[in-house]
């Protein structure tokens, strides 16, 4: 799958979920929390089983919803 077909397929499950989004920027764990309607505990859950990849800036970490969708998403 191309990476437009994809992240059109992420839009819409976002958009079916209800989250209004600006991809273009990073979020703490506690924000990817409330967008996806989990705990930050599941963040870090998922961080460390490695099912979520975080962006480090300096000792931040951040996440790319996008990212954070298709990682979340993938079969397999």
């Amino acid at each position: 799958m191309d990476r437009t077909k994809k992240s059109l397929s992420n839009k819409q499950l976002l958009f079916e979920k209800g989250i209004l989004f600006d991809h273009t920027r990073y979020v703490c764990s506690a924000e990817l929390a409330q967008i996806l309607s989990v705990s930050v505990h599941t963040i870090r859950k998922w961080r460390s089983e490695g099912r979520i990849v975080p962006k480090r800036f300096g000792r931040s970490v951040r996440y790319d919803v996008d990212d954070v969708v298709s990682a979340l998403t993938r079969k397999g």
